[in-house]
């Protein structure tokens, strides 16, 4: 027993300490950083951070240090830490988590937080002019649209009314201009799916015009072919016509320097008048 309460009295007494400590760390802290030192108040921010007693500020001052120091990921973190921490300011930490994402280039966190920062208070104008920006970045036009003009419903009397109305304005010839040219791209898609049949029928004409020439041309040889076939066969049908008669005619002749009397033996000869079949 003696042990136990030994060793509550030095954690207690340790604790005390260490309060005490990370409150004068914070104080230093907030002082450096309220006097535009920010390098030099980041480190005691830091150690009042790991007091569970501190004030919940502390989150948002050493958040903002760390953005002024151009140490942006750092800057996000502790707002993001300062998110999930009870008692703290959640419009403003998301208000200023947004800007450190932005100044990131990363507009999808920044568009997140903004919108948390919009949620927590829906009066609280900054934070949609804010994410209308983000949203401008990213080339969510409608959404940015309806944020600019949600803003100057919010703060009338803003002092960039006359900017953020330029802007609406461009924003809006912006969409009309790329519905139109929406349109083009589709007409002009259109006509070009038109044009490519075309094309392919007249491709397709010249293709079978082609085939029917090489046909006809074919047809053409194969009836030269066919043709010349035929006089070379008539011509050695009137060669061998020629020969037969000549050869009928030797034999005429033949038959003519011969008897034409026909032995019958001892008994005489039996003569006949013979009439030539080659004539």
């Amino acid at each position: 027993m003696v042990k136990r309460k030994l060793f509550l009295i030095i954690t207690v007494i340790t604790m005390s300490v260490f309060s005490s400590f990370a409150s004068d760390a914070y104080e230093t802290g907030y002082n450096l950083f309220t006097t535009n030192k920010p390098a030099e108040a980041i480190p005691y921010l830091e150690t009042a951070l790991n007091d569970v007693a501190v004030s919940p500020s502390v989150y948002v001052y050493l958040g903002i240090a760390y953005y002024q120091t151009g140490k942006y990921p750092e800057s996000l973190d502790v707002f993001k830490r300062g998110l999930s921490a009870s008692g703290t300011n959640k419009r403003i930490i998301a208000f200023n988590a947004g800007n450190s994402a932005y100044a990131m280039r990363d507009y999808a966190t920044a568009e997140e937080m903004f919108s948390l920062a919009s949620v927590a208070d829906p009066a609280y104008a900054a934070p949609v002019l804010n994410r209308a920006n983000a949203r401008l970045s990213q080339d969510k036009l409608q959404g940015a649209l309806e944020d600019y003009q949600r803003y100057l419903v919010l703060d009338p009397y803003s002092s960039q009314r006359a900017e953020v109305e330029a802007i609406i304005q461009a924003l809006q010839g912006e969409m009309v201009y790329r519905e139109q040219e929406k349109e083009r791209l589709v007409q002009e898609e259109q006509r070009m799916k038109e044009e490519e049949a075309r094309i392919q029928a007249e491709n397709q004409r010249i293709a079978e015009e082609k085939a029917e020439a090489a046909r006809k041309e074919a047809e053409r040889l194969a009836a030269e072919r066919a043709a010349e076939e035929a006089r070379l066969a008539a011509q050695r049908e009137a060669e061998a016509e020629r020969r037969r008669r000549l050869l009928e005619e030797v034999a005429a002749s033949l038959q003519e320097t011969e008897t034409t009397g026909m032995n019958a033996g001892s008994e005489g000869v039996i003569e006949y008048e013979y009439e030539s079949e080659l004539d």
